[in-house]
Formats: C-alpha cells, sequence, structure tokens
C-alpha cells in the first residue's frame, strides 16, 4: 500500500504521528502539507482563515500536481479544507480517497470556514474515519456508509515516563497539574473549585485563551500560564502527582489525547467519568475518574495522602495503555486494516 497524507504538519501529534505509525507498519507514505503553500505573514494567516486567496488556490494546484505525480493507492486527507468536489472525484479516479478530521463539523464551532468545507463534502469521499463516536451517527445522516470511530493515542518516543534529576524536582514537583487549552465549558469551575479548596494546581497551555476565559482571581493564582511540548511536558507529568483531564464539550468529547498521553508517561490520570473512559479503564484500579466537583475534590485529598495507591493504579494505566495498544502504531494498524477491507470489498462488488 502506497499512502498519499495531506495534512498541516505543524502539530506532531496530528498528521505527522499518522505518517510515523504508517511507516513503522512499513506502508510507503508521501505527505504534502497543505500549509505551505499559504502565502507568508497577514496573508497567509487571513488566507486560513477564509480559505481564499492566491495560497489557497497554490495548494489545490499543489495537491492535484503531488497526486497525479506519486499515484498512490489510498489518499488521506487529513483535515484539509482546501479540496472540493472535483478534486475528490478526480483522486478517485485511480485511488482510495479517505477522509479523518479530529474536530467535530457537527460542533459548537460548526461554523468554522474550514469545517463547513469539511461537512459539505463528507458525503463524497469513500470512507473516513472520525475522533468520537458521535460523529459516525453524523456523517452517516450525511449519506456516508464506510466511517468509523478511530480513538487517537499516545507517541510512545514522546509520551515515555521520565526520572527527574536534582535541577529539575523542584521546577515540576506538584500536587495537581492540568495541561491543556482553555475552553468556556467545566474545566474552569473544576479548577476554582480545586483553588478554592485550598489544593495546590499548576496549569499549562495555550496563554492567550486562558488569559482570555480565566477569572481574575485564578488569573493570580496560576500566574503566566504556557505551553508544554514533548520532554518538558513530560517532566511535567512526572513531578506531578495528579494529572488531570477533562472534555470539550464544544468537540462534544468523552475522551481526549491527554487520557493516553498521561498514563503512556507513568503518571496519574484523573478524569471525567464517562462511557468511554469506563471502557477504556478499569475505574479506580487504572484511572480515576469523577463527576462532580464534590468528587473531584474529595478524591484529589485521598490521592495526594495515599502514596502507594496512587502510583499502584498510575502503574496499572500505563500497563493498560500497552496491553491495549493505545499507541500510534496500534491504531495506524485498525486504519490500514478498514482500508484494505472497505477498498477490496468495494471494488469486488463493481
Amino acid at each position: 500500500m502506497h499512502v498519499l497524507l495531506v495534512g498541516s504538519q505543524e502539530y506532531p501529534m496530528y498528521a505527522p504521528a499518522w505518517a510515523r505509525g504508517l511507516r513503522e507498519l512499513g506502508i510507503k507514505v508521501t505527505v504534502l502539507d497543505w500549509t505551505e503553500s499559504l502565502s507568508r505573514g497577514v496573508m497567509g494567516r487571513l488566507e486560513r482563515r477564509f480559505l481564499f486567496g492566491p495560497g489557497i488556490k497554490r495548494a489545490k494546484r499543489k495537491l492535484l500536481e503531488v497526486a497525479d505525480d506519486v499515484r498512490a493507492d489510498v489518499v488521506l486527507l487529513y483535515a484539509v479544507p482546501v479540496i472540493d468536489i472535483v478534486t475528490i472525484k478526480h483522486l478517485s479516479r485511480w485511488a482510495w480517497v479517505t477522509g479523518y478530521h479530529n474536530d467535530d463539523p457537527f460542533g459548537q464551532h460548526r461554523s468554522n470556514p474550514s469545517l463547513k468545507v469539511w461537512r459539505t463534502l463528507i458525503p463524497y469521499f469513500q470512507s473516513h474515519h472520525v475522533f468520537r463516536g458521535k460523529n459516525v451517527g453524523d456523517y452517516r445522516r450525511y449519506g456516508v456508509e464506510l466511517v468509523k470511530e478511530l480513538h487517537h493515542f499516545y507517541l510512545p518516543w514522546i509520551h515515555r515516563p521520565v526520572v527527574l534529576k536534582d535541577p529539575d524536582k523542584g521546577c515540576y514537583d506538584n500536587d495537581i497539574v492540568f495541561v491543556g487549552h482553555a475552553e468556556l465549558d467545566s474545566r474552569i469551575s473544576y479548577l476554582d473549585a480545586l483553588v478554592s479548596n485550598g489544593l495546590q494546581v499548576k496549569v499549562y497551555g495555550g496563554t492567550k485563551y486562558w488569559q482570555r476565559y480565566l477569572p481574575s482571581k485564578l488569573k493570580n493564582v496560576f500566574g503566566n500560564i504556557v505551553p508544554v511540548y514533548e520532554d518538558e511536558y513530560a517532566k511535567t507529568i512526572a513531578g506531578s502527582k495528579i494529572s488531570l483531564a477533562f472534555f470539550s464539550r464544544a468537540n462534544h468529547d468523552n475522551y481526549t489525547t491527554r487520557v493516553f498521553e498521561i498514563p503512556a508517561m507513568g503518571g496519574f490520570l484523573m478524569c471525567e467519568r464517562t462511557s468511554v473512559m469506563q471502557d477504556l479503564y478499569k475505574e479506580d484500579s487504572e484511572a480515576v475518574m469523577f463527576s462532580s466537583r464534590g468528587e473531584l475534590i474529595e478524591k484529589c485529598n485521598w490521592y495526594l495522602k495515599n502514596d502507594d495507591k496512587r502510583i499502584e493504579i498510575a502503574n496499572a494505566g500505563r500497563a493498560r495503555c500497552i496491553s491495549s495498544g493505545y499507541d500510534v502504531v496500534s491504531r495506524m494498524k485498525q486504519w490500514v486494516g478498514d482500508i484494505e477491507t472497505w477498498s477490496h470489498k468495494t471494488y469486488e462488488d463493481e
């Protein structure tokens, strides 16, 4: 199988991770980053936002040129907004055209131009994989028969346990940590409840939206909130006793990438309770869950005082990640199997 993977290469945990995971399975992968065709500076930012301008035209031409040149068996369009019906039909002449989007095209951000484009094109792909189970039904209502949920993953080369050395211990030691983006959902209420009850919490993430959404009281507590990546992320989880995970209401999420990354790094995961999470981990043995502020506070207080039990659960969570195949290579194996099954059946039926 030869896969042409079209997608932004800006964030290692998304399209680049798919490419590496597929290559580790022995799959030939050609990567095309459509964002490289965008204009520089302000013009490029406007093109990305409104999907209009010379950079968008260049990206569409480049996609067709590369696709015509490599003639891959499968074209994977990973959240690509610079496509249209004509392009998909052209690619389908020789390739299996499949899509993936980690955001919810039917969620609170559905008016975003890139999600609007994606939503209108959903029926023209030959198949789709989606981040969350809810979108399976959404896509089927749009006329898609071949669609499956594919959970996200952790990256073994990044999300691994680390041992903090003396210079780092003082920097990363925290009782409770949350790494993630700001959103107007329950996460701010949960964080406020922890702080109001005297618990020590450290937050990492994109500065802009945390500054926009946090009340003044929490801004003073958390100070300057900055993102952490790769080695710094691993050290952050290693230094925290409890690592929190909240789920995006805007995307209708019932899990998040953090629920694989944190246990894979040997962290103690405490997250919102959902049926999906209860399928992924045995509650109170491999991860700890909560459904209210009171339950969150009670459990944080208890596990901060019970190191042995906390470490036992963290170790069991990491073992579950490995044994159940929550890593990117295992997920890509699932994806390849689905594509092979779907494409062979379709071509046989024809």
